[in-house]
């Protein structure tokens, strides 16, 4: 797995998360669906936040089931003081319940998902992998995705105010889209972006990008004009 499929799964997993466990707070949704859903990603998240690629299987690129990382989970190195055991306990028969009702398994009114269950999805959310409700909240996808990949830019840039001054802000990258090219300088002219990667795909800013920028800045649509 390669760094830049690392960072958009983590974005994925996340957005995906909050998305959903916010739709279940608010009763915006049918439970059951939603709530595998936000379980598997939040599950993956926090697994690999605490060994990158333990969440897949062995020798393999799918990940593990939902109810097969609960208990990666429930060990203590993997929670935080936040996360209960009784949460993941809670989460895990909320994951049995949510696969009988979608698979059809269901027989008793009472196999529905309950409060408690969404309260437990909620929970991970204390968990550092996660932590994204609060920013998330009222967000559509759109706006959550670009939110998600800013906090992955702004991880690049220096914490001190007058230092982050100094560095160009984010660029849209002509590649994926993403507002996540990012170079630590300003152009030869003091301008645009200078030489620089996208973090979301990989992309490389050459000099020679710079360059153009600085002629398309400078006399407009080069395309155009031929």
């Amino acid at each position: 797995m390669d760094e830049f499929t690392d960072l958009r799964r983590r974005v994925m997993r996340r957005c995906v998360y909050a998305l959903n466990t916010l739709a279940l707070r608010d009763d915006r949704l049918p439970r059951d669906g939603a709530f595998d859903a936000a379980a598997a990603n939040a599950l993956a998240a926090i697994v690999a936040y605490s060994s990158r690629g333990a969440e897949y299987r062995p020798n393999s690129d799918q990940v593990r089931s939902p109810l097969a990382l609960v208990p990666i989970v429930a060990r203590k190195k993997v929670r935080t003081k936040a996360v209960s055991k009784a949460h993941v306990e809670t989460l895990r028969a909320g994951i049995e319940q949510a696969q009988a009702v979608r698979h059809g398994r269901a027989d008793e009114e009472w196999d529905l998902l309950r409060s408690q269950h969404v309260d437990s999805l909620i929970a991970l959310d204390k968990h550092p992998a996660l932590d994204v409700l609060d920013a998330l909240d009222g967000k559509n996808f759109d706006d959550a995705i670009t939110l998600l990949y800013w906090q992955e830019a702004e991880k690049h840039f220096p914490a001190d105010p007058w230092d982050r001054l100094q560095v160009p802000e984010p660029d849209y990258c002509d590649e994926c889209g993403r507002r996540t090219l990012i170079s630590d300088e300003f152009d030869a002219w003091g301008i645009n972006l200078g030489e620089g990667a996208c973090i979301a795909c990989g992309r490389k800013r050459t000099y020679g990008d710079t360059v153009f920028d600085h002629l398309r800045w400078k006399f407009g649509d080069l395309n155009g004009a031929e």
